[in-house]
């Protein structure tokens, strides 16, 4: 081991180089293909996509940079109980096949938030939930820009700031000029790039301590091992309780209501196609990700005696796992370069889908409404879409540029995510599932966007940081110490926060600011649902009359039919309240109300609610 900083050779660099050249050719073959096409071949395929590249690219998608670097550094670090939110994952992908999907699909929506549109006809709703996730996007962005540049920077001499920077032109020029076929196929080649890395580092790691077995037993030994810590105190940073449900709403808000994966399960032909997409994806990530959780652990046990952070070998813990190919593969040529390749595929895959995502998003929620582009030509709007794509690509490099200052990136995502895609979530499961809401009840996503953000910055400014478990350099070249905290000057603390004696560093914190990362999307999305709820029992609800029934989950409108029986109330005859005779209506009765020229908008019981 050293301490020195590992330098790439002649063959890692080409490896690396034809990662980035095979991702732009595709961009530029498929960009070559499409043209003469409309704007719906760029944003959605045309709709008749083959499922099974489409489900790699929705895996490919979610597994990001961060999932590659930050994950292993949370196993090492932290411990294994995060690794139980794979159970929440699923649980949340079912809520979006019985729920969601039934609703969505048969909408042939190119934006997500045109749902919001037909829902309660209001656009200002509509607008205000895209805002909100137009500035959770530009964040992600920038976290997933940043975290391929620290991982490149820690083993080559190439700096953050001109990796973030080549990293942002790749992404923008085959995510704008491929739209998204380039970005699924992509997405394909860049999985199994990002799965050799992976497995790599799991095969050394073991081959290191003999074994598997030996990894595992050494990891139980120091506290690494853990799966169900049964605690339901939400204070406490992983439990089973937290994690299951963090990975409910990971599932939910990304599967479901999520824009860049709304995009690929939409764009196959037949809803059975969405079901077997969303199914293979998520059984996909799971072992994915359990493989990348598995290398956290793997890697510890190769360090258990001689930790590279606290021994100063590494400035932060995301650099753990690159630190471990450049010292324990380094001496295989091109490998160090294949595990680079393998965290930028993650950062390409996950920065297209979402720029692909922010041009249908802001072309067609903020854009197209507007009278210099309503007359736009298909071609035309297909060039505008281009252009949006190509800026928000620059804006997220610029975004990437200014993340470096973030701390562990596992953590900071989940939280800033969370704050604002919680109430987005709970708008969407409100709007499906609430049938009795009213748009000018929403306040209540302004009052969750509130209280979550004042959790998440009063935790990043006022909460001690979380301890880790019991890290050694005893094993280290000329180290005599056994435990060492990065928190302290001194090199014989242990990490374990203490409960004999001494103040908890906590006890003073306002209890909201200690609340878990993994339950602010939870919260967000409970408090858009419960806000409303309440504001519609005092208030009065929405007549049923004014439910556009194929916007409502099915069961629920039955039950809410039955709540207006029981008060007395009439129902309206079936299909009444539809938006259209047939779901493939949709988007012209969409089209119709953003024009005001649809006959059933100008009737009374449309009445357009266009205020909160």
């Amino acid at each position: 081991m050293s301490s020195d900083k590992a330098t790439f050779g002649v063959i890692d660099y080409a490896v690396f180089c034809a990662s980035l050249i095979i991702s732009l050719s595709i961009g530029l073959y498929h960009w070559w293909k499409s043209r003469g096409l409309d704007n719906a071949d760029f944003l959605m395929g045309g709709g008749k996509m083959s499922p099974i590249p489409v489900a790699i690219s929705l895996f490919a998608g979610l597994v990001s940079a961060v999932s590659i670097l930050g994950n292993p550094a949370e196993m090492y670090y932290y411990g294994s109980q995060l690794w139980m939110n794979c159970i929440g994952t699923v649980i949340g992908a079912l809520l979006v096949i019985i729920l969601l999907v039934p609703v969505l699909y048969p909408l042939k929506l190119v934006s997500i938030y045109e749902f919001i549109g037909l829902r309660w006809k209001s656009n200002l709703v509509r607008k205000l939930a895209t805002v909100l996730q137009l500035f959770n996007y530009f964040t992600y962005l920038g976290i997933a820009l940043y975290a391929p540049s620290l991982a490149l920077s820690s083993v080559t001499p190439i700096p953050a700031v001109v990796s973030v920077v080549v990293l942002g032109i790749v992404c923008t020029v085959y995510a704008s000029l491929g739209g998204a076929k380039a970005v699924v196929y992509t997405d394909t080649v860049q999985a199994f790039i990002m799965l050799a890395g992976i497995i790599a580092v799991i095969i050394q790691g073991c081959s290191e301590v003999g074994g598997g077995a030996n990894s595992w037993n050494i990891d139980e030994e120091n506290g690494r091992i853990e799966f169900f810590n049964m605690s339901s105190d939400p204070l406490e940073r992983h439990t089973l309780m937290s994690t299951v449900i963090l990975g409910i709403y990971f599932a939910f808000s990304n599967y479901g209501v999520g824009q860049a994966q709304f995009q690929r399960w939409a764009s196959v032909s037949t809803i059975k196609q969405a079901y077997m997409v969303l199914v293979i994806s998520c059984t996909i990530l799971v072992v994915v990700w359990s493989l990348i959780n598995y290398s956290g652990l793997v890697i510890f046990s190769v360090y258990a005696d001689c930790d590279p952070l606290t021994a100063g070998y590494i400035e932060k813990i995301d650099q753990i796992t690159a630190y471990f190919v450049i010292d324990k593969l380094g001496f295989l040529p091109g490998i160090p370069g294949l595990f680079v390749a393998a965290i930028y595929s993650g950062v390409l895959s996950t920065v297209s889908s979402v720029l692909n995502a922010l041009a249908a998003v802001i072309w067609k929620d903020l854009l197209s409404g507007l009278d210099r582009f309503s007359k736009f030509t298909s071609q035309q709007e297909k060039k505008a879409t281009i252009i949006v794509s190509c800026v928000s690509g620059i804006i997220s490099t610029v975004l990437g540029v200014l993340a470096g200052s973030m701390g562990g990136l596992f953590q900071i995502t989940y939280a800033l995510g969370g704050a604002i895609g919680g109430p987005i979530s709970g708008l969407f499961l409100m709007a499906i599932s609430c049938p009795w809401v009213k748009a000018r009840r929403l306040p209540g996503l302004l009052l969750s966007v509130s209280l979550t953000l004042w959790m998440v910055f009063g935790n990043f400014l006022y909460a001690p940081p979380t301890p880790m478990l019991p890290l050694s350099t005893g094993g280290c070249p000329g180290e005599n110490v056994t435990t060492a905290s990065p928190f302290t000057e001194g090199t014989t603390t242990t990490l374990i926060t203490s409960t004999d004696g001494g103040e908890d560093p906590g006890s003073d914190v306002f209890p909201l600011y200690l609340v878990t990362y993994c339950l602010y999307g939870s919260i967000g999305t409970l408090a858009t649902f419960v806000f409303s709820n309440v504001a519609t029992l005092i208030f009065g609800p929405l007549a049923i009359e004014r439910v556009p029934e194929n916007t409502v989950h099915e069961p629920c409108m039955r039950f809410y039919r039955w709540l207006r029986s029981l008060a007395g109330k009439s129902s309206p005859s079936s299909g009444r309240s539809r938006l259209s005779s047939s779901n493939k209506g949709s988007c012209k009765d969409l089209k119709e109300f953003e024009s005001g020229s649809a006959e059933a908008y100008e009737n009374p019981v449309f009445e357009t609610e266009n205020h909160l």
